[in-house]
């Protein structure tokens, strides 16, 4: 079943199509063997109702239509999607007036379960294996076996009771990081580690993005024989890239993505006090904001706050600056640092993060330990004062973006995903 290319076999499951998750579907389309991707919303241009729903969201001040932009199945065909809509809908419509997210949790939760139930009546059919995603597959999976079908279990975020656990000592050093919905979610925490517990244990055989998720795992218990690590790919190269021989009065750090404590934002804005008024260098921010207003008052002016940006306007920033900061406390893996390699940008990471599986220390980056703000500040200074040896990194960033693309990830994923599932008895 899973040893030719002719066999067309795999139901792909998740609630968006996100770009690593049209990754998979498209490496499952080129080996044959995508029967149909089952998701919730997504963009299509000629959808009549879409358009009127685009008119009703923008009674809420809502732009649908930026939203499904970034829904856009561009990877593989859009006849092979099916999709489940409703339940995302509302829950996009929520986040838009919830202050506190308490509800949004309450109605994502709520969908994602709906969604579940839906795959496992409705999205199995002529497939012989559903490739599902931590926390959303539950109820697939169950009816999965009952098919006798392989189930394939994809966690792209380290252990669940790891993380909450270490936010939590975070939050006992930071107590007005305390908010009332972490305080929510801390009070369902087991509840939700039962519910991956008990999808790993259904699953025949499971894909870890790095590592650091693995290891993550096995300390929590759990059987990680299953195991295959397969690192998310880097985007395609700027092959424009020019570093320039010229001193620069100053240094430009950026930041991309989400603004918070779990990628320890706190840490940073705490480090960039303690490099100040002495220095030159600038920190550029681009991404949603996750932190209180209180960690955010009197900020230096070499800080500059940006907000999310499309990912295109990103890619030029990167190209524009020196060096990417990523402290993260915890991360799977961090889809930044290789989108910064990609574009010749080192990258200053933690050992917290999966994506340091292909940071090689003063070669293409630097990795200091996560939550420690000492070496996080000499990691700033020690780029501040050594501009040669930065470009010679953006160098090294580009050919390790080049040798590991996501066509070396399809690749491997359907080699890893062959040779599991042959271990675990699911022969042609």
């Amino acid at each position: 079943m899973f040893e030719t290319k002719s066999a067309t076999s795999i139901t792909l499951a998740h609630s968006a199509p996100t770009p690593f998750v049209q990754q998979v579907g498209r490496a499952f389309f080129e080996a044959e063997m995508l029967s149909q991707f089952a998701t919730t919303l997504v963009d299509r241009p000629d959808s009549l109702w879409l358009n009127y729903l685009d008119r009703f969201a923008r009674l809420f001040k809502l732009n649908l239509a930026k939203q499904l932009s970034r829904r856009s199945v561009t990877e593989f065909p859009l006849s092979l999607v099916k999709d489940y809509p409703w339940h995302e809908v509302i829950r996009i419509l929520v986040g838009r007036v919830d202050g506190d997210k308490r509800l949004t949790d309450i109605v994502f939760h709520w969908g994602n379960n709906a969604f579940d139930h839906w795959v496992a009546r409705h999205a199995l059919l002529d497939s012989k294996a559903v490739y599902g995603y931590e926390y959303a597959c539950l109820a697939t999976f169950q009816a999965a076996k009952e098919h006798k079908m392989a189930c394939i279990y994809d966690v792209p975020s380290p252990e669940h009771d790891f993380v909450e656990n270490l936010l939590h000592e975070e939050l006992e050093i930071y107590p007005e990081l305390n908010t009332p919905y972490r305080k929510y979610t801390r009070a369902r925490q087991e509840h939700r580690t039962q519910r991956r517990r008990k999808e790993w244990e259904l699953a025949d055989i499971v894909i870890a993005n790095s590592e650091f998720t693995k290891t993550s795992y096995a300390a929590a218990g759990l059987d990680v024989k299953k195991v295959r690590v397969v690192p998310y790919g880097a985007p395609p190269v700027y092959k424009e890239v020019t570093f320039s021989s010229s001193h620069k009065e100053s240094v430009r750090f950026l930041w991309a993505g989400t603004f918070s404590i779990r990628k320890g934002a706190h840490y940073l804005l705490k480090a960039w006090k303690q490099i100040q008024p002495k220095s030159k260098a600038r920190l550029n921010i681009f991404g949603a904001m996750g932190l209180p207003g209180t960690l955010l008052q009197n900020l230096p002016d070499s800080i500059h706050i940006s907000g999310t940006v499309p990912r295109c306007e990103l890619y030029e920033h990167y190209r524009q600056a020196d060096v990417l900061v990523f402290p993260t406390l915890c991360d799977g893996f961090g889809m930044v640092v290789t989108e910064a390699f990609a574009q010749g940008l080192p990258v200053i990471t933690t050992n917290r993060a999966g994506a340091a599986d292909l940071v090689k220390h003063g070669v293409n980056g630097l990795i200091i330990p996560a939550g420690d703000v000492h070496a996080l500040t000499e990691a700033l200074e020690w780029c501040m004062s050594h501009p040669t040896e930065l470009k010679a990194m953006g160098s090294a960033a580009l050919e390790t973006a080049a040798s590991w693309q996501w066509s070396d990830y399809r690749r491997s994923l359907v080699e890893n995903l062959r040779d599991g599932l042959a271990m675990a008895g699911y022969t042609s």
